[in-house]
């Protein structure tokens, strides 16, 4: 039985005990959706058939069985120590139907729209994607990355550090990882207040910085170090790296936070494999986002024994 096969039967066994529609036929379009980049109500007169099952499948049920995967993938990999990156990717939507399941984002390739899902991936010293969760319209995304941590610190390895993009430089996401003494690394956008320490600073310095925020109708004092350091090697003049991060004083933190782009790479991996469908169910299109990533997934573990071998081939 494939692995696409095994993650279908999982999902659908709740709703369908017989699950006699995920047949040979609807597993082979989904693969050349995938392949060819193409929408699966294309290249399969199933789908129908397969979308009607999946609109009775709850996020929770695509949650577990992905895991079910994971955890496999991490065994195989024996991975020990690890570092996590945490990160948005995005489908572009074109319909005008997707109403709250889709965010507003900057016009481009025409449309303004997209289904967006919240990653967190393993990106040392092996990278693997461990789970996705959608992230809507008016999502809570410090809410949702807390629930990604929660997650990540369940499963059969140490985290030694997690690493943000500037999107999450967020006091309330700042708080929870400080509560849980987890190490973190989030790159700052050059704000006023990074623009007076910079100023200050010569080729790196690092400064305690605190501010107090409200969230849930309650006043917080939120606390963390800010570390500058002026970029010697990038021909830029008087370019300069602003983190926020509870890890010592480093020109080091520069190149540990450049291990966070694997997860931008995976996404574009990713994409070569991507499962494109016409529903504005979404469900349905949780389903083919976490579908092609397990298949991201289980490439990344048949790359220690065939590393030659390309996505698209596998």
């Amino acid at each position: 039985m494939s692995l696409i096969e095994k993650w279908m039967k999982s999902v659908l066994k709740s709703v369908s005990n017989s699950c006699r529609v995920a047949t040979h036929k609807i597993i082979s379009a989904l693969v050349e959706a995938g392949r060819t980049i193409s929408y699966v109500e294309t290249v399969s007169n199933k789908a129908d058939t397969l979308h009607r099952h999946l609109k009775n499948v709850n996020k929770l049920d695509l949650k577990k069985s992905f895991e079910l995967n994971t955890r496999k993938a991490l065994y195989r990999m024996g991975l020990g120590k690890v570092v996590l990156a945490v990160d948005t990717t995005q489908e572009l939507y074109y319909g005008k139907n997707g109403k709250l399941n889709v965010r507003q984002i900057e016009r481009g390739k025409g449309t303004d729209e997209a289904f967006t899902y919240l990653v967190v991936s393993v990106v040392e010293p092996k990278p693997l994607p461990l789970m996705a969760l959608p992230y809507k319209q008016g999502d809570d995304i410090t809410a949702l990355v807390k629930e990604l941590i929660a997650y990540a610190r369940s499963l059969p390895f140490i985290i030694e550090l997690i690493l943000f993009d500037r999107w999450f430089y967020i006091w309330d996401l700042i708080y929870y990882l400080s509560s849980i003494n987890m190490k973190y690394l989030i790159f700052v956008p050059q704000n006023k207040a990074m623009k007076k320490y910079i100023a200050q600073t010569n080729i790196i310095a690092s400064y305690e910085h605190m501010r107090e925020y409200n969230k849930y109708k309650t006043n917080f004092i939120g606390k963390t170090k800010i570390v500058i350091i002026k970029d010697m090697i990038q021909n830029k003049k008087d370019y300069y790296w602003c983190f926020a991060t509870n890890l010592k004083q480093s020109v080091h933190l520069i190149y540990k936070y450049k291990q966070r782009w694997q997860i931008e790479t995976d996404f574009r991996v990713h994409d070569e494999a991507r499962i494109k469908t016409k529903s504005n169910y979404a469900i349905i299109r949780y389903f083919y986002f976490m579908t092609s990533l397990i298949l991201l997934a289980n490439w990344e573990v048949n790359r220690m024994k065939h590393p030659a071998i390309s996505f698209k081939k596998y």
